[in-house]
């Protein structure tokens, strides 16, 4: 097999290996893409605690990149942290992306959840359109539910 083909074949690999976000995995088992979030802008005043049955426990939001104007740019990684009540561990983090060409006003979700403190994040298996018919509710807050 010529190197160049040899090659192709390795990176298909690779890619798929890093499971369907397309990013590789973290040692805890989160995309690389969500690494420094907790230094991003924080979206809350204070912790958000209750919440949707999708996202229970105290909740921060974390964003990559400033909104222009009501939007934010292409690019932009929003990260919702969840401790589980009476805990001090994470127990989500759910992830919004916003890329080119998407729609649901540009945004891809995936959420990632593990049951101890010790234990390595999953991402959970389930269509994006559950998080697209949600959060379309914050639509005029560009698809990002936070609290000031």
């Amino acid at each position: 097999m010529p190197a160049a083909r040899l090659l192709l074949v390795a990176a298909i690999v690779a890619l798929l290996a890093a499971g369907a976000s397309g990013a590789a995995a973290r040692k805890d088992g989160l995309p690389s893409y969500v690494t420094g979030y907790a230094t991003w802008q924080k979206l809350n005043a204070a912790p958000i605690r209750g919440g949707s049955a999708a996202h229970q426990g105290t909740k921060n939001v974390y964003a990559s990149k400033r909104k222009t104007a009501a939007r934010y740019p292409l690019g932009t990684i929003v990260v919702k942290t969840a401790t589980p009540p009476g805990k001090r561990w994470l127990s989500l983090v759910a992830t919004m992306r916003r890329v080119k060409g998407s729609a649901n006003g540009g945004w891809r979700w995936e959420e990632f959840t593990r049951s101890s403190s010790s234990a390595r994040f999953a991402r959970v298996a389930f269509p994006e359109s559950s998080c697209a018919a949600c959060h379309a509710q914050a639509k005029r807050n560009d698809y990002v539910f936070t609290r000031r």
